[in-house]
């Protein structure tokens, strides 16, 4: 009996992540296709306590594809617009990362590196994006498995 009622809350569980993710999925859609300006706190998290030299945004998305590459450039803009600093993206929540979620990463590199900025990402798993390494983007970008070794690079 206890293992049914497990198996009956896992269910729940699993239905309300699956409304929280599509709410989410929603709201960077519509904003995209409505115009509306969008609310980056949900979907972005900033820190600039972590070092004096670099600010790291760290990505709350389980997949980062087109949908939010517009979003997540513009974010970095606004915040390269606002702060002189060094950069370090964190990608730890990423289970996957599309081809132009990836040319947002290269647009933003170029413009750091314009800046004469540094511009690290972070993610510690190889095994999780295959597109990272297939594409030879492992030797574009520095890639670090954390924030911590990042920033003492």
């Amino acid at each position: 009996m206890n293992d049914f009622n497990t198996k009956i809350d896992y269910k729940h569980m699993k239905a309300r992540n699956f409304e929280s993710r599509l709410k989410n999925k929603f709201i960077v859609d519509g904003s995209s296709l409505l115009g509306n300006r969008m609310e980056y706190s949900n979907f972005f998290e900033k820190d600039t306590s972590i070092s004096n030299d670099f600010i790291v945004i760290k990505i709350l998305f389980e997949r980062a594809t087109l949908r939010e590459a517009s979003s997540f450039k513009n974010y970095v803009d606004k915040t390269i617009a606002e702060e002189n600093k060094n950069m370090i993206i964190d990608l730890n929540e990423c289970e996957f990362v599309d081809s132009s979620f990836f040319g947002a990463l290269v647009a933003c590199l170029k413009r750091m590196k314009a800046m004469d900025k540094k511009f690290y990402l972070v993610y510690d798993s190889t095994d999780r994006l295959p597109i990272f390494s297939a594409t030879g983007l492992d030797k574009i970008f520095k890639v670090f498995p954390s924030v911590d070794e990042a920033i003492l690079a």
